[in-house]
C-alpha cells in the first residue's frame, strides 16, 4: 500500500487518504473496535492491516488521541 498517492494509487486508496476517511468516519464514544466493525465494508478499507496503518499515520500526526480506550479528534497546533 502506498502512503501517498501516485500516478497508480488514488487519494481514497493511499494511507493518506484512508486516515481522511477514519477521521471523517469518527463518532463520539468509538473505540477502534467500533471504528473498525462500520468501516471494515468499505472496499477503500478491505483489511485491518490497511485500518491499522491509516489509524497509525493519524496517531503520530497528532491527529487523533486514544483517551481513555475513547479515540479522540485533536487540533493539532500550527506554527504562525
Amino acid at each position: 500500500m502506498s502512503a501517498l498517492p501516485n500516478k497508480y494509487v488514488t487519494v481514497d486508496y493511499s494511507t493518506v487518504g484512508l486516515s481522511a476517511i477514519l477521521l471523517e468516519a469518527l463518532q463520539p464514544n468509538d473505540t477502534i473496535s467500533s471504528l473498525w466493525d462500520r468501516l471494515s465494508g468499505d472496499q477503500r478499507i478491505r483489511t485491518f492491516e490497511r485500518f491499522a496503518d491509516a489509524a497509525t499515520l493519524a496517531f503520530s500526526g497528532g491527529l487523533l488521541i486514544l483517551d481513555g480506550g475513547v479515540l479522540r479528534r485533536t487540533v493539532p497546533d500550527l506554527i504562525s
